[in-house]
């Protein structure tokens, strides 16, 4: 739900002021970001999302500490693959290009079962079809991860995948995003003040960053004509005209 509270004059001084200023600098140090941090970063990062089902909170997680998980789940669950994935990432680095990581198998060969132990993988600069698992690039990067937990023991599908990755190995940092959201919820409240030209100022007030960030989606106002504020929710109010919009 969502307040507005239409002011009656032209002067408006509601006297509130934000408790607490998020540190962008700080905020960059976390490894899961929430909604709010990542509106006050604005960085132009690649970040993996990662919904949380029980406290429906978005966490945002650095593409470069998804890549530090990841690599930590293959050297966890499946070691062949952990070092042939080093290898492709140390050449692609030197040789600054595109390397490709497959699994060896087809013919009589046979291919792997997630648990196998003789699984054979090799490195090269060309793609092998469907026994392709991934390809890395000079930046450090894994890319066409396609799999989902789930999926092991499939061809080509090695009991690895960002999801199950992000989830294991960056619990600890997710949890931690998730409470900072939490607690920000139930601590403020987000009050947007609208000043168009030649108009009463309006202010709207949202329970959640994600109410906020969801009207700031959809209504696509400039942010010239806004100001967003951070607010203690047991702010007392100066007596204005009230409405209720759903």
């Amino acid at each position: 739900m969502a307040m507005t509270l239409t002011v009656t004059g032209q002067e408006i001084e509601v006297g509130v002021e934000v408790e607490e200023e998020v540190g962008v600098q700080k905020v960059i140090e976390h490894a899961g970001l929430t909604r709010e941090e990542i509106f006050l970063t604005r960085t132009q990062q690649d970040y993996y999302v990662v919904n949380d089902i029980i406290t429906k909170k978005t966490i945002f997680i650095d593409m470069n500490k998804t890549m530090e998980y990841f690599m930590k789940s293959l050297s966890y669950y499946n070691r062949p693959l952990a070092v042939a994935t080093k290898e492709a990432l140390l050449k692609a680095r030197k040789d600054k290009k595109r390397y490709y990581v497959s699994i060896v198998g087809g013919g009589d060969t046979p291919e792997h079962s997630f648990g196998a132990r003789n699984n054979v993988y090799k490195v090269d600069e060309y793609t092998n079809g469907k026994y392709t698992i991934f390809y890395v690039g000079p930046d450090g990067r894994i890319f066409q991860d396609h799999y989902q937990s789930g999926d092991y023991g499939q061809l080509g599908r090695d009991g690895v995948s960002f999801e199950h990755s992000v989830k294991t190995f960056g619990a600890i940092d997710i949890k931690k995003a998730v409470n900072r959201a939490t607690k920000a919820d139930r601590a403020f409240d987000w009050r947007v003040t609208l000043q168009f030209p030649d108009m009463r100022p309006e202010i709207i007030i949202f329970d959640t960053f994600m109410q906020y960030e969801e009207w700031f989606n959809r209504e696509r106002i400039p942010e010239k004509y806004t100001k967003l504020k951070k607010i203690p929710v047991d702010l007392d109010f100066p007596k204005i005209e009230l409405s209720n919009k759903e």
